[in-house]
């Protein structure tokens, strides 16, 4: 009976420890060991994420990620003034487009008698006007 309850007791702590021993790295986060030696253009990157030492990773980072989402994340210092604007530049939303002033595609309600055969989109036919000379 001793020994039941020995085993018992054995397979209860190695049921509580697995788990815990599996999980312990927080969610197996990759950490960037090093920082990129040139500055990444902005047109490359999509997004940024922070690292942080107190995350379990050895040093403070900006982890950038390519458009091309098959590329890995990009590393910077978080202390350069260019990853500093890149950041700034991601979090500014962009700026809205205007539309081409020849546009018909939003021009007023459709002409009575006309079937809408759908538009594909706005294409650009933007008048060029000559200039009237002497």
């Amino acid at each position: 009976m001793a020994q039941m309850m020995s085993l018992s007791l054995l397979v209860l702590v190695l049921a509580l420890c697995i788990p815990w021993t599996q999980g312990s790295d927080g969610g197996a986060q990759d950490c960037c060991l090093r920082y990129s030696q040139k500055k990444i253009p902005y047109n490359v990157v999509r997004s940024y994420r922070k690292q942080e030492p107190s995350l379990g990773c050895a040093i403070p980072a900006i982890l950038f990620s390519p458009k091309k989402r098959s590329l890995p994340e990009l590393c910077a210092d978080p202390n350069e003034g260019w990853v500093q604007r890149l950041m700034q530049r991601l979090d500014d939303p962009p700026a809205p487009r205007k539309q081409v002033q020849g546009c018909r595609k939003n021009r007023g309600a459709p002409k009575p008698g006309k079937k809408g055969k759908g538009s594909k989109g706005c294409k650009r036919t933007e008048l060029t006007q000559t200039p009237k000379g002497p």
